[in-house]
């Protein structure tokens, strides 16, 4: 389907490096990235999102305090 988007400029700027880095068109890169998008699902608890787990990465209170002062 042929249509015209209004894109955030992060948005373009991803979806034109998936397209060069996959070789595929930017359609095609923009259709991919909204699909894996609502593929994904949010989980929330008490009203937070909850990110996805890296493996073999454990956030410990220490780790959590050491980095409160980060920005």
């Amino acid at each position: 389907m042929r249509t015209t988007l209004d894109l955030d400029g992060r948005a373009l700027h991803a979806a034109r490096a998936k397209a060069a880095a996959e070789r595929i068109s930017i359609g095609r890169a923009i259709s991919d990235l909204v699909l894996e998008a609502i593929d994904k699902p949010v989980a929330a608890v008490g009203g937070i999102v909850v990110l996805p787990a890296t493996p073999g990465h454990v956030i410990t209170d220490e780790l959590v305090y050491a980095h409160l002062d980060d920005e």
